[in-house]
């Protein structure tokens, strides 16, 4: 089993709201693909903790 790197992203989507997102990066007859592994709403806690940071 090959062992691939999960790459963890925060985003906000139309509404604004904030976005947890897991993806990992494939590379299939030359083309690099983004493949999704999960996707959250995050809690009210995470988001303050990375106002805080990004704020840092």
């Amino acid at each position: 089993m090959a062992v691939e790197e999960r790459l963890n992203a925060i985003g906000r989507n139309a509404d604004g709201r904030y976005l947890f997102i897991v993806f990992t990066f494939r590379t299939r007859r030359g083309n690099t693909l983004i493949r999704p592994i999960s996707a959250r709403y995050m809690h009210r806690k995470e988001v303050d903790h990375y106002e805080r940071q990004k704020d840092t």
